[in-house]
C-alpha cells in the first residue's frame, strides 16, 4: 500500500477528484494505464463489459447490471457523470460505493506520484476497479467517457464482451467530423476474438463497426429496430 502524504476527509478526497483536470495532455488510456501499473495491476482477473457509443450508454449499463444481478452475480458498476452524489459513478449490485470506502481509496490515489496528472475520470475509475476487486465482484460493468480508443476505459483491458449503442455525432473536437469517423473511434474497444455487439440502425456506423470486427476476428452481432421490434442476434 501506498504511505499516505495526509489523510483527507470525504468531502475533501471528493473534492480533490472532482476538481482535477477533465481533460489531460495525454490520452485518457495512457494515464490510466500508467496509475494502474504504479498499482501493481488491480485490473487483472477482473471479468467485465465494456460500453461504448453516443447514445443509451447509461441505461444499457444499468440493464446488463441488472439481469447479471438477476442471475445471481455480483456485479460491479462504473457510469458517468453522476447526478447527485459522487458516489453513484461506482456501484455494486446497485448499492453505491460506501464514504469510507471513498475517502480510503481516494487518499491512496491521491497520494499517487505516477508520470503523469490524472483527470477525475482516471481518479473515479481506478477508484472502481480497485473496489470491485476489493468487493470480489463476478463480472464488472464499465461505460467509456469519451469515444473508446483512447478511452481511459480501455485501459483495464480483457473484457469479456464488448457494446456499441448507437452512434451520432458527438464530441467533434476530439472524435471527428462524420459519424463513420466517431464510429471508427467508438469501434476502438473491440479486442481481437471477443464478442461485440452492436446497434446497426445507422448503416455507415455499423458497417465501420462490422468491418472492425471482421478485421479482429471479433464475433459480431447487429441489433437493428424494426417498427416496435428490435431484432438482435444477427451475427455478422
Amino acid at each position: 500500500m501506498t504511505e499516505y502524504k495526509k489523510q483527507y476527509s470525504y468531502e475533501e478526497v471528493v473534492e480533490k477528484i472532482e476538481n482535477s483536470r477533465r481533460f489531460g495532455k495525454l490520452p485518457g488510456v495512457e494515464v490510466t494505464r500508467c496509475m494502474l501499473a504504479v498499482l501493481q495491476e488491480p485490473q487483472k482477473g477482473l471479468p467485465y463489459i465494456h460500453v461504448a457509443g453516443t447514445n443509451g450508454k447509461g441505461s444499457t449499463c444499468a440493464f446488463l447490471s441488472q439481469i447479471m444481478k438477476e442471475a445471481g452475480l455480483k456485479v460491479g458498476c462504473f457510469t458517468s457523470p453522476h447526478l447527485v452524489d459522487f458516489r453513484e459513478r461506482i456501484c455494486v449490485n446497485g448499492k453505491m460505493i460506501q464514504k469510507e470506502d471513498v475517502t480510503r481509496i481516494g487518499n491512496e490515489l491521491l497520494a499517487l506520484e505516477p508520470d503523469v496528472t490524472p483527470t477525475m475520470f482516471d481518479y473515479c475509475l481506478v477508484m472502481a476497479v480497485i473496489y470491485f476487486q476489493e468487493q470480489h465482484c463476478d463480472v464488472a460493468v464499465f461505460e467509456t467517457g469519451l469515444g473508446g480508443r483512447l478511452d481511459a476505459t480501455t485501459a483495464v483491458e480483457n473484457p469479456a464482451a464488448c457494446v456499441i449503442t448507437s452512434i451520432s455525432l458527438d464530441h467533434m473536437q476530439f472524435l471527428g467530423n462524420t459519424v463513420r469517423e466517431i464510429a471508427g473511434e467508438k469501434a476502438g474497444i473491440i479486442v481481437p476474438g471477443v464478442p461485440v455487439i452492436y446497434d446497426g440502425n445507422d448503416e455507415d456506423a455499423a458497417e465501420v463497426i462490422a468491418a472492425k470486427a471482421k478485421e479482429l476476428g471479433s464475433p459480431a452481432y447487429k441489433v437493428v429496430q424494426d417498427g416496435a421490434k428490435v431484432l438482435g442476434n444477427n451475427k455478422d
